[in-house]
């Protein structure tokens, strides 16, 4: 299955998708191509990939993205063959994408899981995106206008994870691939086989 985490900036997706991901078994995440600058702790490669403009343009000239958008005057894409080569082997994929991003997943991939990550409330948003001290205000101010367009497409999501209090919300989105591996779509020969037990009982009574 391909889940995919995406909210407005400031809603701390990617600190809540590491965590998932140290918690949780049996779950690859693909990294991001981008070509805004590592900010202090970032890892090229971990991270992101992090790319210059002309390696990122010759990159989506190839087609190597699945999806890739331009937000705050910065390249961010999906490597393509990362993503089918593990959902190819059985193995679930988890994406941290922009919400722009995540349309373009559903369009290829209607039947992925989207998870939108926001605090409560939009006043707290801002908070912690001034709070953040990594930009000038005028940008904050862009990153808060892009928000509320962000949170007109909130509906179509299957889910809501609430990012007030850390542990909680990574508490939901683990309950929220966990419930999902469980649906029975995931395990039809075993229901088929199961079921048929009580056919066979009655036939040998």
């Amino acid at each position: 299955m391909l889940f995919v985490l995406t909210g407005p900036s400031g809603a701390g997706k990617g600190t809540v998708l590491t965590r998932v991901i140290t918690t949780l078994s049996g779950l690859a995440y693909s990294v991001s191509v981008t070509t805004r600058k590592p900010r202090t702790g970032e890892l090229d490669g971990i991270h992101y990939y992090f790319k210059t403009e002309k390696e990122f343009d010759e990159m989506q000239e190839r087609g190597e993205f699945l999806e890739s958008v331009c937000k705050f005057k910065h390249k961010y894409g999906t490597p393509k063959s990362k993503v089918k080569e593990q959902l190819e082997k059985g193995i679930d994929v988890i994406l941290e994408i922009e919400t722009k991003g995540a349309t373009k997943i559903r369009e290829e991939f209607p039947e992925a899981i989207f998870i939108f990550i926001t605090p409560s409330s939009y006043n707290e948003l801002a908070r912690r995106l001034r709070n953040r001290g990594t930009e000038e205000e005028e940008m904050v101010k862009m990153r808060l206008k892009i928000a509320r367009t962000e949170y007109r497409s909130i509906g179509q999501y299957d889910y809501i994870a609430i990012n007030d209090d850390l542990d909680s919300c990574v508490d939901t989105v683990i309950a929220i691939i966990k419930a999902e591996r469980a649906r029975k779509i995931n395990y039809e020969d075993l229901v088929k086989k199961l079921a048929s037990l009580y056919r066979t009982h009655k036939n040998e009574e």
